[in-house]
This record gives structure tokens, C-alpha cells and sequence, in this order.
């Protein structure tokens, strides 16, 4: 058909005693949000999701209806094996101020 939609990411929440999606994040336009390596996404007790989009170096949270709440962009770039330069990350982390000892 020559239609060649543009790649884009989503985070899906499946309920695994139904196979159903209960919750999914999607970017709009949904080029905004893409990554194809490298990414991830935790639920957080707080209900809000933190998620990886590894390739681009960006960590963000999104609230349940899914509104960006809090937002990180890597600023270390490198060149990588291929000579391109890159400010990837593999995983992000929540941690509570309660979890961190030395903010005791």
C-alpha cells in the first residue's frame, strides 16, 4: 500500500488472569515516544509509572491517566562503538528519601 506508519513506543499493563490491557501509556503524537532497545517501565506505590526510554536518555512519570509528571533527560553524551554520540541509559530507578540512608 505504500503506507509506512512512523515507529513508536507504548507502555501496556496486561491483567494476566484475562490477557486484557488495563493501562497503557502512549505518547501524542506517538513518534514522540520511541525507543527500541533498552527501555522499561515500574509501577510506583504512589500509582504513577516511572518510565525508561533507554535510547534517548530519558526518564520520566506519568500519572495513571497519563499525564508527565516528572521528567529527566541524561546530559552525558559519549561516542559510542559506531562513532555516533548517544546519552543512553539502560534503567532508571525510584528510590524513597526513606530508602536512601544518607539522607537520614
Amino acid at each position: 500500500s505504500g503506507h509506512h506508519p512512523l515507529p513508536f513506543s507504548r507502555v501496556v499493563e496486561i491483567d494476566p488472569s484475562s490477557n486484557q490491557i488495563v493501562w497503557e501509556y502512549a505518547d501524542n503524537p506517538a513518534y514522540n515516544f520511541f525507543s527500541p532497545y533498552i527501555s522499561g517501565a515500574r509501577r510506583l506505590p504512589n500509582g504513577n509509572t516511572l518510565i525508561t526510554e533507554g535510547m534517548f536518555g530519558r526518564m520520566f512519570q506519568v500519572t495513571p491517566e497519563g499525564d508527565v509528571v516528572w521528567e529527566y533527560i541524561n546530559p552525558h553524551f559519549h561516542e559510542d562503538a559506531e562513532n555516533a554520540v548517544v546519552n543512553r541509559v539502560f534503567r532508571a530507578t525510584h528510590y524513597l528519601p526513606e530508602e536512601i540512608s544518607q539522607l537520614q
